[in-house]
């Protein structure tokens, strides 16, 4: 008594229609897609910023030219060989350096005693009537100290030399020390009368002869830097 009527001319359910329903479903899920989507998007934009605010969205997306594993050298390798050469010839003078003041401390040490032998030796005679120190010393200083420097220095010299015939510049350049240095070093003594009141300024001008702003170690430590410098302007020309 209650059942809707069905006659013909009266409209059916469109919420009962099967297309209407189809078309509602389309619609919702279109919908949702929407929705999911505008939010994806505002989240991704948002930690993208808040990783650029910490310095780590560079770290997080890869770039192209790092995509595929490669890492650019930061070293021109076309310059390792002179990089090479150039620490090969400032290692030289640096160990030139440090055995020069070596070699000259023990020298100074040996010299200095053959100082106070001479002087113990001094007689009553020469001690009233004194001889000039350089001309006491002279034959002392060549044999304990000149000689022995000059070896020591052509030593040097030729390490510099099989530095430089190794890197295909031998012969470029004159690569020698010169021992001018060693031909007066006793001249700075000549005004001191060798007697042993004398003593302490003996031995502090012969020290000065070896270690002051005018002697021999100044001398040739300055002459280790200007070939070092030479060879490696001769390589780079």
């Amino acid at each position: 008594m209650n059942d809707i009527p069905t006659e013909p001319g009266i409209e059916p359910n469109p919420l009962k229609d099967p297309k209407s329903v189809n078309i509602w479903d389309s619609m919702v899920a279109m919908l949702r897609s929407v929705i999911v989507s505008i939010f994806h998007r505002s989240y991704k934009n948002r930690e993208s910023a808040e990783l650029s605010q910490i310095g780590l969205k560079d770290s997080v997306t890869p770039t192209p030219e790092h995509a595929d594993g490669h890492i650019e050298s930061l070293v021109d390798v076309s310059k390792l060989p002179d990089m090479a050469f150039k620490r090969d010839v400032l290692d030289w003078r640096d160990n030139f350096h440090a055995n020069l003041i070596v070699i000259l401390s023990s020298l100074h040490d040996s010299f200095d005693q053959k100082v106070e032998v001479e002087l113990a030796d001094t007689s009553l005679f020469r001690k009233l009537v004194s001889r000039k120190s350089d001309k006491v010393l002279q034959d002392g200083f060549i044999r304990i100290v000149r000689l022995p420097l000059i070896t020591a220095i052509r030593k040097e010299e030729a390490k510099l030399n099989a530095c430089a015939q190794k890197w295909g510049v031998y012969g470029k350049t004159n690569l020698e020390f010169h021992t001018k240095p060693l031909s007066h070093e006793c001249k700075s003594l000549h005004d001191i009368a060798f007697k042993p009141t004398n003593k302490d300024k003996i031995l502090s001008v012969s020290k000065d002869m070896i270690f002051g702003p005018a002697g021999l170690a100044a001398a040739f430590h300055d002459q280790g830097l200007q070939l070092s410098k030479k060879l490696m302007d001769v390589k780079a020309s």
